[in-house]
């Protein structure tokens, strides 16, 4: 009966959203494929003959989850020869990285809505022996049927903020069973261990191991190469100043906007490339870069003409590699309430990396970054005006920031090792 109540209420919230799931059949390569696969019907030419209690299923959310799963199911299928994979995603632009992987051992679907009949029926073809979410995405349904066919459930990578704490904790008559229907949680720092322990998690079922994440980059030693390589490509001339601002929200653009101005009126020949973090944004940044006086280019343009003040990215996994030919990396959503953007990618780039007050999303490496002198948090656009001044002007402190982002990166890498050892000895 609850189950039913609950598909009802699933249904009806699927019906609120659909403005939202019809976004995403449009960016989908195959919507078709979308929705069936949602449903819960796999085609037989896109499953593997695989033996019942052969497949582990990992559940990657988004391209975040996708990137950081990468290395581990690559480990994975390496180590185990007659091991079987089924990676899921929701969305299509985590799904069309994720299928790059595909081989005769690992397929890639959609992961089913979370109605009875869908997950029943992609139970009944993929047979998993084990489910392991990364990150802490729980579903009632899908742990449900794993623990009814008594499937080990267990979450990777895992972290809990302290806003998912809060609303687990507020609707604890929901979240507190489905927590304990899972086998074991691999977890990213000691707050997340500590916060699960706190809504009743056994303190057995949960290990401490760093986050995978981490382990996605490694440094090659490159950067100058690709920082000479990419700005002619990207339209900046040799002798400018390149900020970028990364996965930015709205309000940090304005902000940003007005250092470029400040620094400018200083004698620095500087450019700004701003990646906002939804890209359905850039028409609204393209008329506030206007509104600034300041000349927009947009990435997606065939060419660029050199005389643009701002380059706004607009499309989608470049970002990654053009932190390489920053001078200095503002990270988006931390001088906004939204919790900030992870800072991974610049520091492998060996890029000095800034950032504002509002970093709780990754707040442990924030720590580690400001503690190892690989970044420097800034209160608000003035101290970054400040800040920037210095550090463009100062050869040895820019590239002092930047090596020690670097290092401490390489300080904490390891998790997805760590991961794979603990579920070897599982399977």
């Amino acid at each position: 009966m609850i189950g039913w109540i609950y598909d009802l209420g699933f249904l009806a919230f699927g019906i609120f959203s659909l403005p939202h799931f019809l976004k995403r059949l449009e960016q989908a390569e195959d919507p078709k494929r979308l929705v069936r696969e949602r449903f819960g019907i796999l085609s037989k030419e896109s499953l593997f003959n695989c033996p019942a209690g052969r497949t582990i299923w990992i559940h990657c959310v988004s391209v975040g989850e996708v990137m950081a799963a990468e290395r581990f199911v690559r480990l994975l299928l390496e180590r185990k020869p007659h091991q079987r994979i089924v990676v899921t995603t929701v969305t299509p632009t985590g799904q069309r990285i994720a299928r790059q992987w595909e081989q005769t051992r690992l397929k890639v679907f959609y992961f089913p809505f979370d109605v009875g009949f869908a997950v029943r029926s992609f139970f009944n073809k993929i047979r998993p022996a084990l489910l392991l979410l990364v990150e802490t995405e729980l579903w009632p349904n899908v742990i449900a049927e794993a623990c009814r066919r008594k499937v080990p459930i267990g979450v990777i990578n895992g972290r809990l903020s302290e806003r998912s704490f809060r609303g687990f904790n507020r609707f604890g008559a929901i979240f507190k069973p489905l927590l304990r229907g899972i086998d074991f949680f691999l977890v990213q720092t000691d707050e997340d261990r500590n916060r699960l322990l706190a809504l009743g998690v056994n303190s057995q079922k949960v290990q401490v191991t760093g986050n995978m994440k981490l382990d996605a980059f490694e440094g090659n030693g490159q950067w100058e190469n690709d920082r000479r390589t990419f700005r002619p490509q990207w339209g900046f001339h040799p002798s400018d100043w390149v900020l970028i601002g990364g996965s930015t929200h709205a309000g940090e653009e304005e902000i940003l906007l007005q250092v470029l101005r400040e620094l400018r009126g200083e004698g620095f020949s500087l450019k700004l490339l701003l990646a906002p973090r939804h890209i359905e944004r850039t028409a609204k940044i393209v008329d506030l870069v206007k509104r600034h006086g300041f000349k927009p280019a947009l990435a997606s343009a065939s060419e660029q003409d050199p005389s643009f003040d701002v380059l706004i990215l607009d499309r989608l996994g470049e970002l990654r590699r053009l932190y390489a030919m920053a001078d200095a990396v503002f990270m988006g959503g931390s001088l906004v309430r939204h919790g900030g953007q992870n800072p991974i990618e610049p520091a492998a780039c060996c890029r000095p990396i800034l950032h504002g007050p509002w970093v709780f999303n990754f707040q442990d490496l924030y720590r580690r970054l400001d503690e190892e002198g690989g970044s420097v948090r800034v209160t608000d656009g003035k101290e970054l005006v400040f800040i920037l001044k210095r550090i463009l002007a100062n050869d040895r402190e820019r590239n002092q920031l930047g090596t020690r982002a670097y290092e401490t990166l390489h300080q904490l890498q390891g998790a997805t090792e760590r991961n794979l050892k603990w579920i070897e000895g599982k399977l």
